[in-house]
C-alpha cells in the first residue's frame, strides 16, 4: 500500500537541517521505509505550512502506523501526518452493501 506522509519539522529537527542534505535525508528516508518492510517512492521538500512530503510504498497500516509512531517520538519533527492510499471502488462496494443492509432504529 502507498502511504504518503506530510511533515512539519520541530526546531531540533530544523537545526539539524542545516547541516545535512537531500541525498542523507533520502538515505534516512529510504532506511525506515526499508525497516519498516517497504520502500521510498519519493520525497521532496516543500514551501508553506508543511516541509517535507515522502511517499512509501510499505505492507500494511500497521507498518505505517508504526513508522509514524517511531518518526514522531524523535522529537524531529513537530507535526507529521500520514495518508494511507484509498481504494474507492472497494470503499464504495462496501458503502453500497451497508446502505442496502442498515436499518435505522424503529425501521428494523
Amino acid at each position: 500500500m502507498r502511504v504518503l506522509y506530510i511533515g512539519m519539522y520541530s526546531e531540533e529537527g530544523l537545526e539539524g537541517l542545516e547541516s545535512s542534505s537531500l541525498a542523507k535525508r533520502k538515505e534516512a528516508a529510504a532506511s525506515i521505509a526499508k525497516a519498516a518492510g517497504g520502500e521510498l517512492l519519493d520525497l521532496m521538500y516543500l514551501q508553506g505550512d508543511y516541509d517535507m512530503a515522502a511517499l512509501m510504498e510499505l505492507p500494511c497500516i500497521e507498518a505505517a502506523s508504526g513508522l509514524l509512531k517511531a518518526v514522531n517520538d524523535s522529537g524531529a519533527w513537530e507535526d507529521m501526518m500520514m495518508f494511507p492510499e484509498f481504494d474507492l471502488d472497494k470503499g464504495l462496494k462496501a458503502i453500497n452493501a451497508v446502505k442496502s443492509s442498515y436499518k435505522t432504529p424503529g425501521k428494523e
